[in-house]
């Protein structure tokens, strides 16, 4: 018995699962990036991320937390990478790029769903995070019970034991007729009784032992046994959390494949959606009514930098983005609210606000006079040092953008950093335009014709018209290189 229970706790012990799933608890990184090392193991990708640690990836990929563009890059990489061992994952993403035609014809209807995919993967998130508890919770109760178990062992052996070297002592002592023996070597019946009595009590000792023993080896087995279930349900709740994870990342590599796409056509999209300011006669009567006021501006020593206390987002890329799409401007990603001023001294030659939503797709630009998906805009008309300028500013928040026909001093209020239009977050899309001579400013007001591309051209085409490449007015400015970084 004993030698059985031993090797059957050996094999439970032996066959424990650990915790180890793509979803285990995050442990705390510094910046949120991990490079490859020397040595990668067979988790390593062509891109020379090293992704064997998948709990660090997967809690950095799926902490709610908003992702640097380096950072959603490294997260498909990883998923890309889990495809070689997840066959459900494989199957999945297959089924994606199978479509991918069909979401590039189809780009607006997939953009519009990028918010559920998203929704959906935060669920999903939540009831990842949930398991995990439960995870660990049931593997804090097996380490008990295991701990439990250990001491019923402990205590079942040291009882065989005992008895085990009381039966050996009778075999070698005892013989047929030792009790019997022991009982006539009586003197008297007192003495008789006295000793039968004792040989009683032994006898009753070694039953309630053996007893004992058989109730700790009953507790023993139901203890084994519920240690088993526990194990069981463990192991569903771990299947449970890699199936949600499968399905986590698929959301998010839909969503990602749809805004890459959407980058891609987003330039020829505001191309055809509109190319002209709606009721440019209203614009170019009311420039003619402010003329004196502009004739009275003076141009600007400098360029003021346009959001304060905001960087260019180098992720999102300016002439292209990081997937390749065209991307005419620069923007400057940060808080909602963050204060939008103006680049130099000049006038709002035109301005759009009444969109108050945004999202991939979102085209509301086009439908208030403006650029497709630029949501809430504003066109800066500047004169800095000894040239002519347009600076284009898109996505701001509802009510804040200043009108058009405004006299603007640099550095004063064009509007706040939002999110409308065709936005996948806050951010102050920057186009800047150079357009000759600054002695031009008020003639210039007055005649445009309201092409808000200013003559440089949309989607592909307006990267035919770059002042860096030696073109001259009118011609696109890099944002960087006036504002910096």
């Amino acid at each position: 018995m004993k030698r059985l229970l031993t090797i059957f706790l050996s094999v439970v012990i032996a066959l424990r699962v650990p915790f180890i799933t793509l979803f285990a608890e995050e442990e705390e990184k510094g910046s949120g990036e991990k490079t490859a090392e020397s040595g990668q193991e067979s988790g390593s990708s062509s891109n020379g991320e090293d992704y064997s640690d998948t709990a660090y990836w997967t809690a950095l990929c799926t902490s709610g937390e908003t992702l640097t563009a380096k950072q959603k890059n490294q997260c498909m990489a990883f998923m890309q990478a889990q495809t070689d061992v997840t066959s459900d994952l494989n199957a999945r993403i297959k089924n994606i790029e199978a479509k991918r035609a069909e979401i590039a014809q189809n780009i607006l209807v997939y953009a519009s769903q990028v918010r559920e995919y998203q929704a959906q993967a935060a669920s999903l998130n939540g009831e990842i995070a949930d398991l995990n508890s439960q995870i660990a919770v049931s593997e804090k109760k097996i380490e008990t019970m295991e701990a439990k178990i250990e001491e019923n062992q402990e205590e079942i052996e040291a009882a065989e034991d005992k008895i085990k070297d009381r039966m050996v002592i009778q075999q070698r002592t005892m013989r047929l007729n030792q009790y019997l023996d022991i009982l006539m070597g009586a003197r008297t019946f007192d003495d008789f009784v006295r000793i039968a009595n004792g040989l009683n009590d032994i006898t009753n000792y070694d039953t309630r032992t053996m007893e004992d023993l058989a109730e700790k080896i009953d507790q023993l087995n139901a203890d084994i046994a519920e240690v088993e279930e526990e194990k069981e349900r463990q192991s569903q709740q771990k299947e449970q959390v890699v199936s949600k994870q499968n399905e986590y990342l698929s959301l998010m590599y839909q969503a990602q494949l749809v805004e890459q796409e959407l980058q891609n056509q987003t330039a020829e999209l505001e191309a055809e959606g509109n190319r002209y300011a709606a009721q440019i006669d209203q614009i170019q009567a009311l420039m003619a009514e402010i003329s004196e006021k502009l004739n009275e501006v003076s141009a600007s020593p400098g360029w003021t930098y346009p959001v304060p206390g905001l960087r260019v987002n180098e992720f999102a890329g300016t002439w292209h983005y990081g997937s390749g799409g065209v991307h005419l401007g620069a923007d400057f990603s940060g808080p909602a609210g963050s204060a939008v001023v103006a680049a130099g001294n000049g006038v709002i030659l035109h301005s759009a606000d009444g969109c108050t939503s945004g999202g991939l797709g979102n085209g509301c630009g086009a439908n208030i006079g403006g650029s497709w998906g630029g949501g809430n805009q504003a066109y800066l008309l500047a004169k800095i040092n000894g040239g002519l300028y347009a600076i284009k500013y898109l996505h701001m928040q509802p009510g804040t953008v200043v009108a058009k026909g405004t006299i603007i001093m640099a550095g004063e209020s064009i509007g706040r950093v939002g999110s409308t239009g065709n936005s996948s977050g806050p951010h102050c899309h920057i186009e800047v335009f150079y357009l000759g001579d600054a002695a031009n400013f008020s003639k210039y007001a007055q005649t445009w014709d309201g092409d808000l591309a200013f003559g440089c051209g949309w989607g592909s085409a307006g990267l035919g018209r770059l002042c860096e490449n030696g073109v001259g007015a009118p011609c696109r400015v890099k944002p960087e290189s006036v504002f910096g970084g």
